[in-house]
Order: C-alpha cells, then structure tokens, then sequence
C-alpha cells in the first residue's frame, strides 16, 4: 500500500514521516526543519542512508557500473602513472572484433588478439 501525505497535516505535526512505494519501500523521509539541528545531521544522514541503500546484488549492470565508475576511474589512473596501460574494447567495429586498445601514458596500441590462445600482436601503435 503506498502512504501519502497530505503536507498542509505534515506542517503542523512534531515528527518526521517515511513514505513508501507500493513495494513497501521507503523512498523518502520527511523532516520538519525544527528537527533538523547540525548535532542530529550525522544521525539523520545514517538513517536516510540506510533507507535508500541498496544491495550490490540487487543492482542492475547500470547501476553497478555508476557504483563503480569512481573506483575504476582512480585504478586507471594509477595504473597509468606506475607505467602500466589499461585495455579498452575497440567498441562498435566489426572489423576489429578480437580487437583490443591498451593505453599508455603517451600511446595506444591496437593489439589483435587471439582468443583461443590468449597471444596478442600490436597491429598499430600511436593512432
């Protein structure tokens, strides 16, 4: 059952309010700015957290992938600046489909790739 709120009620009333969806998930919480002192900031933030987590395993791909981006956009970079590459899909090409791209600090390579084997050969440096 999804819970509403008639706001003009909420004005008058001394307490905060959850809303849920109509798969009894709490999508949000309602404070009364008189409750919202800096003390209790970190407390109300705990709990809002809590209510709009969600589980790794409950994401989708997309989800996951934003999760991630920052995580991921640090290693690239660390690995860049240690004198490692990253490896890139060559994305939409056909033609290049056992295809991938490693990325250094002041190059790419094109490498072909063989996938039963696992051996690589750079088609193309600097492109």
């Amino acid at each position: 059952m999804y819970k509403a709120l008639n706001l003009k009620e909420f004005v008058s009333q001394d307490t905060f309010n959850i809303l849920y969806d109509e798969q009894q998930k709490a999508t949000a919480v309602l404070i009364p700015v008189r409750h919202w002192h800096s003390a209790k900031a970190a407390e109300l933030q705990n709990l809002m957290e809590q209510l709009t987590y969600m589980p790794v395993f409950e994401c989708s791909l997309k989800e996951l992938e934003e999760r991630l981006r920052p995580e991921i956009q640090n290693v690239e970079a660390e690995n860049i600046r240690v004198g490692l590459y990253n490896v890139y899909e060559s994305a939409g090409n056909q033609e290049h489909r056992n295809h991938v791209i490693r990325e250094y600090r002041d190059h790419r390579d094109l490498v072909k790739v063989n996938a039963t084997t696992g051996e690589s050969q750079i088609v193309s440096s600097r492109f």
